[in-house]
């Protein structure tokens, strides 16, 4: 005996009871809830690369300055310099020369030896990325996981950390030469030679990606050194100056990087108000930056 289903109870092929989950339909929140997820995956992500490479960029510094401070001869004779530069120069054509405007010339010249310290250090520290591609350290290091600017970065944390730290214990000099030095001025002083250690060492190290011979890069940055120190303001007013020389010394990177902290020291006025000092700085930071990036990627 065959049974006859009831009517509209009958099973027909391809229906779907009701609740059902049809293809292609998607639950509410589904989507947004992928999307949310992807997100913080990819935000985790760039996280992550940025703590390497900042750990990176401390490695590589804590090993430059590890080989700095084991060096103590370099250092003795960096700190002869500076008291050469202080005691003889600046206080001892004091009184030959007298006064520069209103301040005595120890006083102006001052501001000036403490950059000629900073500058020469800084621009010199690319020297280091040259040996070490001359040894083949620089490729292991290269082998590492982490972008290729964090080498020349680390280099330019430890050499513009130690140059930093010199022209704090430079300015306890202060005194010396017949500046007031009151804690804003030295503040003010201490982030103006720190600006400048870190955009000429930048600029060092953009000079050993552009040279490799360890040698030409010496004698070019030798070359190079004598005029950018002489014609920045630091020994002499650029006010005095001929326009011609003027107009050159104020090309000079170096320039700005004196006359702000001449600015932050004496409290006069310079060739430039000190935000059109630090300005260019900056620009001059920024430049040499996307130059180092462009040659490290190399």
């Amino acid at each position: 005996m065959t049974t006859t289903p009831a009517p509209g109870l009958a099973h027909e092929p391809g229906a779907h009871e009701p609740g059902a989950h049809e293809p292609g339909a998607h639950e509410p929140g589904a989507h947004e809830s992928g999307s949310h997820e992807s997100g913080s995956h990819e935000s985790s992500s760039e996280d992550g690369r940025l703590t390497v490479a900042l750990r990176a960029i401390g490695v590589i510094a804590h090993r430059d300055l590890l080989r700095q401070v084991k060096r103590p001869g370099m250092l003795v004779s960096q700190g002869v310099q500076i008291l050469f530069f202080v005691l003889v120069y600046a206080v001892g054509f004091n009184g030959m020369i007298g006064s520069v405007g209103s301040v005595s010339f120890s006083a102006y010249v001052f501001p000036g030896i403490i950059a000629i310290q900073v500058v020469s250090i800084g621009v010199a520290s690319g020297q280091t990325y040259a040996w070490d591609r001359e040894y083949g350290v620089l490729r292991e290091l290269l082998v590492a996981p982490v972008p290729r600017i964090c080498l020349p970065l680390g280099k330019v944390v430890a050499g513009a950390g130690m140059v930093t730290a010199q022209s704090v214990v430079m300015l306890a000099f202060a005194p010396l030469t017949g500046v007031e030095l009151t804690p804003g001025r030295f503040t003010a002083a201490v982030g103006a030679y720190a600006l400048a250690a870190v955009v000429f060492s930048v600029i060092g190290l953009c000079l050993a990606t552009v040279i490799k011979r360890v040698q030409t890069l010496q004698a070019a940055v030798q070359l190079a050194m004598f005029p950018m120190l002489f014609l920045s303001g630091s020994v002499f007013s650029a006010r005095d100056a001929p326009d011609w020389l003027a107009w050159i010394m104020h090309l000079n990177p170096m320039t700005y990087a004196v006359d702000l902290a001449r600015q932050t020291l004496l409290g006069d006025g310079g060739l430039l108000p000190w935000w059109g000092d630090l300005g260019a700085l900056a620009g001059i930071l920024v430049a040499v930056l996307a130059v180092l990036r462009v040659r490290s990627a190399r």
